[in-house]
């Protein structure tokens, strides 16, 4: 399958939000920690670029702004129906959540972490450059996913033509990490910390995409319903968050360490994942509006977006600007 011919499909939130609903609610039933407000949270895959929710968790940040946290692991798609059914509170896939607005679906984006992505292609050290991916297989963790969307933007402005590539949706990062180790594709869309990690075993890093341009890729999104009806839920969590990327920013030799510990690496992985991430943060939480809508009008040129969106259509920093 080509990169052209693989579109995502519309959102169908009627039997597939019930679906959800009834999944979630079996496996994430109710059971709130005494005194605090549960949150659920959707994460697609646990890796350093989610480092921020992990960190306000096992540090107790959520705790401390009256927040039992629970963190799910679940495809980024599935986590939009999720936010409508109500079965997650918030997700952090600010560029999933625009595809879902444009086809209907009631999201918004409270709050940016990051200004721009940070997938690398990654393959053995015998490929010379990017072009030689023409005829060859490249694994991704979703067709329509960022690591696809990305990882053609990154092909694109190296001159290949995306059209001979053969995109194979391997079902997460760690599941495209494997496929490269036993050479059954050319080449891998990865994150930190497993970009570093591959380097150190002789793989090479064919091209980062934090160079393509600023946007804002992770943050924070929920349902409108949750920012009409729990406005204060909302600030918990933005509180919550704000504190934990400050102290992330502020406390390197710390979080190089919780890094290291807690994603298994060795230190010169943690310390490069640490300097990726806190490379790309975002000052207060807020991209300027001007920016955020030159994106969305790019993502409706390269035709990812169905429709075009204002800024009003996907993002709300009223809350985040209320916070004392």
């Amino acid at each position: 399958m080509n990169v052209r011919e693989s579109k995502m499909k519309s959102f169908r939130t009627g039997g597939t939000l019930a679906w959800v609903g009834l999944v979630l609610g079996a496996i994430f039933g109710p059971n709130p920690v005494h005194g605090l407000e549960k949150v659920r949270i959707g994460l697609s895959v646990r890796n350093v670029v989610f480092l921020p929710f992990y960190y306000a968790k096992d540090k107790k940040i959520f705790e401390k702004h009256g927040l039992d946290s629970e963190l799910i692991q679940m495809r980024s798609d599935l986590q939009m129906v999720g936010l409508v059914s109500g079965e997650l509170d918030f997700n952090p896939a600010i560029g999933p959540a625009t595809l879902a607005i444009a086809g209907g679906m009631p999201l918004k984006a409270v709050a940016v972490f990051y200004r721009a992505p940070l997938f690398s292609l990654v393959s053995p050290a015998s490929l010379a450059s990017l072009k030689e991916l023409e005829g060859k297989r490249v694994a991704v963790s979703r067709l329509g996913s960022d690591s696809h969307r990305y990882g053609v933007m990154m092909m694109e402005q190296s001159g290949v033509d995306v059209k001979k590539v053969t995109f194979i949706q391997s079902g997460s990062t760690t599941v495209s990490l494997t496929a490269l180790q036993q050479g059954s594709v050319a080449a891998a869309v990865l994150s930190p910390p497993f970009t570093g990690a591959m380097a150190e075993k002789g793989y090479k890093v064919l091209a980062k995409s934090r160079s393509l341009l600023d946007l804002p890729w992770l943050g924070l999104v929920t349902s409108r319903q949750k920012i009409e009806k729990q406005p204060e839920r909302v600030k918990s969590v933005l509180r919550a968050m704000r504190e934990a990327l400050e102290s992330i920013r502020a406390d390197r030799q710390g979080v190089v360490a919780y890094i290291e510990k807690n994603f298994n690496v060795n230190q010169t992985v943690a310390t490069e994942s640490y300097e990726d991430l806190r490379g790309v943060l975002v000052d207060g939480l807020m991209m300027p509006e001007e920016q955020i809508k030159k994106y969305l009008e790019g993502a409706h040129a390269r035709g990812e977006l169905p429709k075009p969106l204002s800024f009003g259509d996907a993002f709300d920093f009223s809350a985040l600007k209320s916070l004392k």
